[in-house]
């Protein structure tokens, strides 16, 4: 919630740097100091992730399995943070359900650990995507989270450290790849194909992808409502259902680390990223400085709204402990995660009939 007032007492300040941007430069700031700069934090956060886990497994002490938990929850946060530009290699290469397929598949996972099977990396890039992954370290870390979002170390099992091991060494190598794609070489077949961080800030009659800039910009703008759309229509609306009696824990993203509200949080915070051209600590320009051209009042409100979903994400949070998984199981906490809905819903409406024709203009 500090970060959220901190950007929102940032805005005056991004929109004076940003107005006078061109759509280049806009374009090369989210290019290479917004999307490049997150890959290229997720990939380091997996290897840091897997050493945790290897330290872990050597040593397992409660102390180090909260250091690799604090290693998973860091991981999440670039990867939840690159969900509105989820174009590119990251789908063209597959890699999407490699790092992220939820539901995790149990019944499968627990039977491979009571197998005799030897568990090694290979063994795990054989199996399903529901079974490798983000969901699949999570469940091994912290547990079931039905009514905790941990377990003490001395609940892990040879078996289920051989798994950790492989899995995550496996993370540490899909990310480091994404990152390589983006940064030297977005097509495996193609030892000559660059970078798809110069594929994308050079548009232009001979590029293969992005013909104007006006293209790039409708990715950025596209990326951004399918991320809205899907955070409000797909992670919060299918597990809570149609009512409170058919609310379903099981569709829940995150549920054993009682993450899911900060990973929400940090796909709308990859909208914010692309619109002002913030990233950590760098300032923009983003979408919102072409917007501010055609439009200032629009400009600004669009991000006071982005702000404003976050805020609405991280108050379905029960007073009382637990998460979305718990929340949905309350009327209160279903109203709170209805009126986060709404507000996701009516961003993607501004999106799309207010903020995508301003690419025209």
């Amino acid at each position: 919630m500090k970060a959220l007032k901190l950007m929102a007492a940032a805005l005056a300040f991004v929109g004076a740097t940003a107005q006078a941007a061109t759509n280049q430069e806009i374009i090369n700031h989210v290019s290479y100091n917004v999307i490049l700069a997150t890959y290229n934090d997720l990939a380091s956060q997996a290897a840091n992730l897997n050493a945790a886990v290897n330290t872990l497994a050597a040593n397992p002490t409660e102390a180090n399995l909260a250091k690799a938990q604090d290693a998973w929850r860091a991981t999440r946060i670039p990867w939840e943070s690159s969900e509105a530009f989820l174009f590119g290699p990251v789908d063209s290469l597959g890699i999407d359900p490699l790092l992220d397929t939820w539901p995790l598949n149990i019944l499968d996972l627990d039977s491979v650990l009571k197998s005799n099977r030897a568990i090694t990396t290979d063994f795990v890039r054989a199996l399903g995507t529901n079974l490798q992954g983000f969901h699949t370290i999570e469940y091994l870390l912290f547990g079931d989270g039905k009514s905790a979002n941990t377990k003490p170390a001395s609940a892990l099992t040879a078996k289920q450290f051989e798994y950790l091991k492989a899995t995550t060494a496996l993370l540490a190598e899909n990310t480091a790849y994404l990152a390589n794609s983006w940064s030297k070489n977005y097509d495996p077949e193609n030892p000559s194909a660059p970078g798809y961080v110069q594929v994308i800030s050079n548009p232009g009659f001979d590029n293969p992808f992005y013909s104007s800039d006006r293209a790039v910009m409708e990715e950025f703008v596209q990326g951004m409502m399918g991320i809205l759309d899907e955070v409000a229509n797909g992670k919060m609306s299918d597990p809570m259902g149609a009512d409170i009696n058919s609310a379903n824990m099981a569709l829940v993203e995150s549920p054993f680390s009682w993450n899911s509200l900060n990973d929400f949080t940090n796909n709308i915070r990859s909208v914010y990223s692309i619109y002002t051209g913030h990233y950590r600590s760098t300032k923009g320009p983003g979408v919102k400085a072409l917007v501010e051209r055609v439009d200032a009042a629009l400009a600004a409100r669009v991000e006071g709204e982005i702000l404003n979903c976050m805020q609405l994400i991280q108050a379905i949070r029960p007073a009382g402990g637990g998460d979305f998984g718990q929340a949905i199981f309350t009327p209160d906490g279903r109203a709170r995660a209805q009126k986060a809905i709404d507000a996701l819903n009516a961003l993607h409406a501004t999106m799309e009939n207010e903020v995508l024709p301003t690419l025209d203009m």
